[in-house]
């Protein structure tokens, strides 16, 4: 069913038959009933570069409790911000296929192009978890947005609600990039964070 998805997909995009082993690869492990198990991939490619900055305090000098610093990875030469994996940075998604493809044994060269055609064509669009005003409200009131922050950029016409500074904290066992919420639902809303058992 995979290889059928992707090579339908690769012939809408005009892509070369040599790269479908790579996508339906790459496919097998994060496709579940006709759609990808990231979200937001799409939306991830057009998220402006200088977003972490605007909610960069390494030392928290605002004094909540916070720090987040921006994870800067080589682009050639050139500092990029990360945003693509938690623990696995890079700027670029080609960059990204390359350390997972590497990971995973899998030969991407060549083929990122390909592939991030595959998933962002397979990845659900974000949903907004807030149902209210309220519930965005709570949220805020809990100081999840101090990391999951709820500032939104836009997509052409559309607003797109991340919740993530993607930024990297430090939760006690090495630092993670701020997972993006926008493939949660309400209840995931709920959901005890590790930092609050912390400290509870």
């Amino acid at each position: 069913m995979i290889r059928l998805l992707a090579a339908a997909l690769l012939c809408g995009t005009g892509a070369v038959a040599q790269h479908e082993a790579a996508v339906v690869q790459c496919l097998s492990c994060h496709i579940e009933d006709g759609a990808l198990d990231i979200v937001g991939v799409a939306d991830l490619q057009h998220l402006p570069e200088s977003w972490p900055l605007l909610f960069e305090d390494a030392y928290d000098r605002d004094g909540d409790g916070v720090a987040g610093r921006v994870g800067f990875v080589s682009g050639g030469g050139e500092p990029l911000i990360g945003k693509w994996g938690r623990r696995l940075a890079a700027a670029r998604f080609e960059d990204f296929a390359k350390i997972a493809g590497a990971a995973h044994q899998i030969p991407v060269d060549g083929a990122a192009d390909a592939i991030l055609a595959a998933f962002a064509a397979f990845s659900p669009p974000p949903v907004s978890p807030f149902a209210t005003p309220a519930d965005l409200a709570a949220f805020e009131e809990k100081g999840c947005a101090a990391c999951h922050v709820t500032r939104t950029y836009r997509i052409g016409a559309r607003a797109v609600m991340p919740l993530s500074d993607f930024l990297l904290h430090d939760l006690g066992e090495g630092e993670v990039r701020t997972a993006p919420l926008w493939g949660c639902d309400a209840a995931c809303l709920t959901h005890e964070h590790p930092r609050r058992r912390e400290e509870g």
